[in-house]
């Protein structure tokens, strides 16, 4: 017997087409949800790679800023160290001053004068004592001007008292020290 198609074919070529243009449909549908995945876990991946260099760029510039700190406090120790020696260099430097200094004072002091105290200050020292008159400390002053590490001697005090009965005179000095001295810096 023969069988005879009852659908019109038109029809089922129509219900054909539309079964593909589905499967298409469908089948572009999942390839583009998986392009969405394929680009979502991609940018995710960037962002979590980004996510660990921004992390490993802040640990490293915590360790550089412990290290500036670092740096910077060895560098206040190393300051401190610099002028601790310039410190002793300058003592260095004024001792052979200050010997040339005294050898020079104990070879003007004249005998009938007697120096009670001397202290230095500075590019100064002064010098407090007695004498036997005015001429002797006048005379004392010309030898200090005279000399080459002493300056102009400023007399501060002159005074008449009598010590054990014998009239003397008591006497301050300022006498500036030339620069080639060497005693900046030199305390009493």
């Amino acid at each position: 017997m023969t069988r005879i198609n009852l659908l019109p074919w038109r029809e089922a070529r129509r219900v054909q087409r539309q079964r593909e243009l589905i499967g298409m449909l469908v089948a572009a549908a999942l390839f583009a949800v998986g392009l969405v995945f394929l680009a979502h876990v991609e940018i995710g991946n960037r962002i979590e790679y980004q996510n660990e260099r921004n992390e490993y760029l802040r640990g490293e510039i915590a360790r550089l800023k412990k290290a500036a700190e670092e740096l910077q406090a060895l560098q206040q120790t190393r300051n401190r160290l610099v002028e601790r020696l310039n410190v002793i260099q300058t003592l260095q430097a004024s001792r052979p001053g200050r010997v040339r200094m005294l050898d020079e004072l104990v070879r003007l002091i004249p005998p009938e004068l007697f120096l009670n105290t001397f202290r230095t200050s500075g590019n100064q020292v002064t010098l407090n004592g007695t004498a036997r008159d005015d001429l002797v400390i006048s005379g004392f002053m010309r030898d200090l001007r005279n000399s080459a590490l002493f300056g102009e001697p400023v007399l501060q005090v002159i005074e008449t008292r009598d010590i054990n009965n014998v009239p003397a005179r008591v006497f301050e000095l300022v006498v500036p020290l030339r620069s080639e001295v060497g005693l900046a810096g030199a305390g009493e």
